[in-house]
């Protein structure tokens, strides 16, 4: 992208999140002149704590390429706290999930865990992913980015937008006085219903999206761990390959869904997603007395409620009717979105983080001129978002058959996993498609979104009540559709849900990466992190 020396900045971002202070930073350091503009102030809270192993790879390749160590520190929890232990964190070491039914005591067979499912995304604390306290993050990145040269203006308001023929004009308030700033791209990181969203003629589509789920959201104090709630209901665990409570937690309800994230410190993030409200209530009445919904949710299930009940909120309550929101471009002349910018869909399977470090990554390679144009990101952002959408509705419609959703949940792990492994293991290669444009999900694969597709419609034939047969069909399908990328082990019966890191396994299907066994065997020490990625 070639610069222009007329504007006062060469690129102006909108939207101080993680997102937006990362990118700040890395194209400061490839020598442009950047404006980051944030209308409140630093420290603040933010959703969106719970981290990836795709997300670490993004960090890591960030970090080597622009020689920004705290990234790579952010990108393992071993690291992190050693290095950079005054942001806090929670452990993540896998993603956890229950199933709950409206007014029974919480039930699971020890045998075949038919309500408990653990899949580990890591071997080991040290190599783990992190439950990010935004408000510690995203302020670390800010500041880092004022220090290394980012013109940083906060508490300034955004009004206006014009493009120009040499660039883009930007004019707002900063607390009273009128500011005005002139860049030659702006990038709208600022979140759903942003700057640019409300500014320019970009169509929305969020009517056309699958879902429609409300959330229902604070952070707590006195979360107790649901292993404790499990025990006392004469239901203990048996051992899984992580600690159930140390990881995303996930409980599946009728309405929707619950998630409690638990920071090391003490607190945790936990909210509940709702497809439709409890009996009696409307979505009026849930902003009026969020906290009256929450109670109300947690009396329909007795486990959750042994868990969360005795919690108190340590931040409002908060209900949002829609959370799902999609803009119909994601790019245009002289101006680019960030994914939550542009689309959300569900924090379901926690692709957030993933999925706005891809991005980062991708619009520094096109300023830079290194890869990549404003069309092939805007495209390649709309597929992302579709591939996002079917995923979780097929979810949302399995969680009701907890086989089902077992089973529904093995496509996202079998996909993420091939893909973070392949990027860990295999040789760096001339000419190819740099990791971050290859598309996530595996949206760039025209098979693997057709994939997606056929599963979903599947699962919507099946309808609300399949019979069991029905449902063993089903499964014995997606099996055999998910095992040429399976390869860590999902298909493995005798696991009965709880699926560790198993490296025997990894190096066992080394073909289903394309690898040589003894390529796998090789380049294992890459699994840690501690070496830098292939920059593809």
């Amino acid at each position: 992208m070639r610069r222009d020396a007329s504007p006062d900045h060469d690129v102006a971002i909108v939207g101080s999140g993680f997102a937006g202070s990362i990118l700040a930073r890395v194209l400061r350091r490839a020598g442009r002149r950047v404006l980051l503009i944030e209308r409140a102030r630093h420290p603040r809270f933010a959703l969106g704590e719970s981290s990836t192993p795709l997300a670490a790879l993004a960090l890591e390749r960030l970090a080597a390429r622009y020689d920004l160590p705290d990234l790579h520190q952010l990108a393992a929890y071993g690291r992190w706290t050693s290095h950079l232990p005054h942001l806090r964190r929670g452990l993540k070491r896998g993603f956890t999930f229950f199933h709950h039914r409206p007014h029974r005591p919480w039930r699971n067979d020890g045998r075949r865990n038919d309500a408990r499912l653990l899949v580990a995304a890591s071997p080991e604390d040290a190599v783990a992913d992190a439950h990010w306290l935004r408000a510690d993050v995203d302020h670390h990145l800010v500041e880092q980015a004022r220090r290394e040269g980012v013109d940083y203006r906060d508490e300034t308001t955004l009004e206006g937008v014009e493009i120009e023929a040499d660039g883009v004009r930007l004019s707002g308030r900063h607390r009273r006085r009128t500011v005005a700033f002139r860049a030659a791209l702006v990038i709208d990181a600022s979140g759903a219903g942003g700057f640019l969203a409300r500014r320019l003629p970009i169509a929305g589509a969020t009517d056309r999206m699958r879902l429609a789920s409300a959330l229902l959201y604070a952070h707590f104090d006195g979360v107790r761990p649901f292993t404790e709630v499990a025990a006392e209901l004469d239901r203990p665990l048996p051992p899984g390959p992580y600690p159930d409570d140390r990881a995303a937690v996930h409980h599946l309800l009728e309405e929707g869904w619950a998630y409690v994230l638990p920071f090391d410190h003490g607190p945790a993030s936990c909210g509940v997603l709702l497809q439709h409200l409890p009996p009696g209530w409307s979505a009026g009445a849930a902003r009026r007395r969020p906290a009256a919904l929450w109670r109300s949710l947690l009396q329909r299930y007795p486990g959750l409620a042994a868990q969360l009940g005795p919690a108190e909120p340590i931040t409002p309550l908060r209900f949002v009717p829609r959370i799902q929101h999609r803009l119909a471009r994601a790019a245009g002349r002289r101006w680019l979105l960030l994914p939550h910018a542009f689309a959300f869909v569900d924090p379901l399977f926690s692709t957030g983080m993933a999925w706005s470090l891809l991005a980062v990554e991708r619009i520094a390679a096109l300023v830079e001129g290194r890869w990549g144009d404003a069309g092939l990101y805007g495209r390649l952002l709309a597929r992302e978002a579709d591939q996002i959408e079917v995923l979780v509705a097929a979810a949302y419609r399995a969680r009701h058959r907890f086989d089902l959703f077992a089973a529904l949940s093995s496509l996202y792990f079998a996909c993420v996993s091939h893909e973070e492994l392949r990027q860990r293991l295999a040789p760096a290669a001339g000419g190819t498609t740099p990791d971050a444009w290859r598309g996530f999900l595996g949206a760039g694969d025209p098979a693997r979104r057709a994939l997606f597709r056929r599963v979903l419609a599947e699962l919507e034939r099946l309808g609300p009540s399949p019979d069991d047969d029905a449902c063993r069909a089903f499964r014995r399908r997606l099996a055999a559709r998910v095992a040429p990328f399976d390869v860590i082990g999902l298909d493995e019966p005798a696991r009965r849900n709880l699926h560790p890191v198993d490296l025997e396994v990894v190096i066992e299907r080394a073909a289903r990466l394309g690898l040589r066994r003894e390529t796998v065997l090789a380049n294992l020490p890459r699994l840690r992190g501690d070496q830098p990625p292939q920059l593809r």
